[in-house]
């Protein structure tokens, strides 16, 4: 299956290289494997790295936007350069174990299969009692998500890592504010399945401090609100 593998990134010169070696060091990728990384903004080094590993990759390309316009401007802007079947989106704050990717494309041989998602691994628990607590709760949706995918339930996969077929949909909605939930969603009302591969993962960060962890739950839920405004149901998350 051809695969391309698009990155959103804003101000991520301390990962973006880390992580593009992940990318491009995965096990089994389609030969035919493109990378495309949107460089949001930055008024850090990451455009001039993400460059610089160009130069050395021929699969890499960079789309750099002079304003900021969120996640899903950045997804849109890849869909509009993705020629392929399936499309990975990534953040570019992560990092991936050597065979996340090919864990997720072995489920897109059951042609039912319209999203498939990833499992996090919390990096920073240790960093304090809300990081702690936040890595508690991670967990918790972890071992949900797991069992509403064994049940066919599932109509929401995780944004930092996921993976679906482009022939869903053309472009997000600009207001979208929860890109994965909206995907799988659309997915789900087009009578796909909505999975997660049990052996994909990756890496994140959780807030390590009040405001930041009320601050990311407030955007979440008001974009799962939107979902269900848009759509008329809400992700599974919810």
């Amino acid at each position: 299956m051809n695969l391309t593998i698009g990155v959103c990134a804003f101000n991520e010169e301390r990962n973006i290289k880390a992580l593009l070696d992940d990318i491009l060091s995965q096990k089994g990728l389609p030969e035919t494997v493109n990378v495309i990384v949107v460089a949001s903004a930055c008024t850090d080094k990451t455009a001039d790295i993400v460059r610089e590993v160009m130069g050395d990759d021929p699969r890499v390309l960079l789309v750099e936007e002079e304003t900021r316009t969120g996640k899903t401007g950045a997804i849109n802007l890849i869909l509009t350069k993705c020629r392929s079947e399936l499309l990975a989106i990534v953040d570019a704050d992560i990092r991936l174990p050597r065979d996340s990717l090919n864990e997720v494309l072995r489920e897109f041989s059951d042609e039912k299969i319209g999203v498939v998602g990833a499992l996090p691994l919390v990096g920073n628990s240790e960093n304090g009692d809300i990081a702690e607590s936040a890595a508690i709760i991670w967990r918790v949706i972890r071992r949900a998500l797991c069992e509403l995918s064994v049940t066919g339930e599932l109509s929401y996969v995780m944004g930092e890592m996921y993976c679906f077929r482009t022939s869903l949909l053309a472009r997000i909605p600009s207001e979208i504010v929860n890109d994965d939930a909206y995907v799988a969603t659309r997915a789900r009302s087009k009578g796909y399945k909505v999975t997660l591969a049990p052996g994909a993962t990756f890496v994140t960060k959780v807030p390590s401090s009040v405001r930041d962890y009320v601050s990311q739950r407030r955007r979440v839920t008001f974009g799962h609100l939107q979902i269900k405004a848009k759509t008329g149901r809400f992700a599974t998350s919810m």
